[in-house]
């Protein structure tokens, strides 16, 4: 797995820990606001990982 900035190594690896504090949020807040706003942040998250990868691509 390379470990260059446009690699897909480190796309998958930080695909897959946001992945991992999604299914935490899931398991173990309560439905409500802050569930929300961490659901909210974490796809920020995803998308800003995302658009960096395209860009270096």
């Amino acid at each position: 797995m390379s470990t260059r900035p446009a690699s897909g190594g480190r796309l998958t690896v930080a695909l897959v820990v946001l992945g991992l504090l999604a299914l935490l949020v899931w398991r173990t807040m309560e439905p409500g606001k802050f569930q929300q706003l961490t659901w909210l942040l974490l796809a920020f998250f995803a998308f800003r990982v995302l658009l960096g990868w395209r860009r270096a691509r």
